[in-house]
């Protein structure tokens, strides 16, 4: 009885060893594949574009600018890279994102590329403000859509500059556009849709000194 109790057990105990080396292949054979098929997730922001060396310095810049909070048009993510194709369709670029919600980031670098345009003539800041402390002028910007057609990236903007007293100093509306650069589908978006933003600063610097020349 003892000898069949004895073989019972090492019977039992064997099924339990291959048992649990069964479920253990079976745990790592899924981890293994959810490491495979689980995607990579990106965060992307924008920097500010770059600037050319002969970019003139208005003289006639005040001594503070200020950019108001970006409106973003509501069918563009505020979290996801999305553009349209041209038409009705949307596009995403499924597995990247915003490191920030978009229109925090385009106020973000709307101040940087203001900075670099105006270099040390002016203090430049971002609102809200208290009534005090707003600056001389201020930008205030729509982004009204955002296309990809062709290979050009094209960005339709609304765009206008106040002074103090709350009345508009220039305005306008423009799709500001450069083709697509070359790599990556997501960064080449992000890289181009910086240096457009690049060109909406540098034209309502320019906006703005062809306004005051005119006034002179």
């Amino acid at each position: 009885m003892s000898r069949y109790l004895r073989i019972l057990n090492i019977a039992v105990h064997q099924r339990a060893v291959a048992s649990k080396a069964f479920y253990f292949t079976l745990l790592l054979s899924l981890m293994t594949g959810c490491s495979v098929k689980n995607p990579t997730y990106h965060d992307y922001t924008l920097v500010a574009a770059t600037v050319s060396q002969e970019s003139r310095v208005p003289s006639v810049l005040p001594d503070t600018l200020g950019v108001f909070p970006v409106n973003v048009v509501g069918w563009l993510d505020k979290k996801n890279i999305t553009w349209s194709d041209g038409g009705v369709r949307l596009q995403t670029a499924v597995n990247d994102h915003w490191g920030e919600p978009l229109p925090e980031l385009l106020t973000q670098a709307m101040v940087q590329n203001i900075r670099r345009q105006v270099r040390s003539s002016s203090w430049v800041s971002s609102g809200p403000w208290v009534r005090d402390k707003r600056p001389e002028v201020v930008a205030f910007i729509d982004v009204q859509s955002i296309v990809v057609v062709n290979r050009q990236l094209q960005m339709n903007v609304a765009w206008s500059l106040e002074g103090q007293d709350r009345k508009v100093i220039t305005q306008r509306e423009k799709v500001y556009a450069l083709l697509l650069e070359s790599g990556d589908s997501t960064q080449a978006y992000v890289r181009t849709l910086s240096q457009v933003w690049g060109l909406v600063a540098n034209d309502m610097i320019q906006g703005f000194r062809l306004q005051k020349q005119e006034h002179n």
